[in-house]
């Protein structure tokens, strides 16, 4: 069966794609958020023309193709892109087949608990903490991600003494019964890494990014 058209919908943040089989099929799936217009645009410049055509169930084949025709643009777009029209193909494929994806892939349902993450470093720790405090109130959270350090900062913090601050100031809002999880972002050498990791681990951080 194969794939007769790829069209996609989106905007700034956020793209979707529809890929269509000669029976008429249809599957969705949606490209890496983020920019996902110029993702849309890669997607139909240098993955369409590899995909159209194609065996819709050949779906690792596509994947490993597209990559080796496009071999002078490795990078980030490209394989943002190529997830668009793979999710879709899976959609397709569960559609037809009548099975959940997960099924299809050999997995198994489970439940899998959420954390409340925070994309912000111009947060004050206080603030910071007693934001995550009304979210645990609100949804129920029992684990939490904050951001630490400079992204890229080159062992800078965002300001002087975030870093060391923010950590008591979440644990003492959320209690030990809570995880935290602790993304630096390449903010830090390996030396300042390892001397943040011995920090975190005072505090009872149970994921280091």
């Amino acid at each position: 069966m194969r794939i007769r058209s790829i069209e996609t919908f989106c905007d700034q943040f956020v793209a979707f794609v529809r890929v269509t089989t000669e029976d008429g099929a249809v599957g969705w799936g949606q490209v890496s958020p983020y920019n996902a217009d110029i993702t849309a645009r890669i997607l139909h410049r240098q993955v369409a023309p590899w995909a159209l055509g194609w065996d819709a169930f050949d779906i690792e084949g596509l994947v490993d193709r597209i990559p080796e025709k496009e071999h002078k643009f490795p990078g980030s777009y490209l394989c943002r892109a190529t997830c668009g029209v793979e999710t879709a193909l899976w959609d397709w494929r569960g559609r037809r087949e009548g099975k959940p994806v997960w099924m299809l892939l050999g997995g198994s349902p489970r439940p899998l608990p959420a954390y409340a993450s925070s994309m912000r470093r111009d947060i004050t720790p206080a603030n910071e903490a007693a934001r995550f405090a009304a979210l645990r109130e609100r949804h129920g959270f029992a684990a939490f991600k904050f951001r630490i350090g400079a992204e890229y900062g080159h062992d800078v913090d965002e300001w002087p003494g975030r870093t060391e601050a923010i950590l008591p100031a979440v644990r003492r809002a959320l209690g030990d019964d809570v995880a935290l999880l602790v993304g630096a972002n390449s903010a830090v050498s390996p030396s300042r890494a390892i001397e943040v990791g011995r920090r975190l681990e005072a505090h009872g951080v149970a994921h280091y990014e």
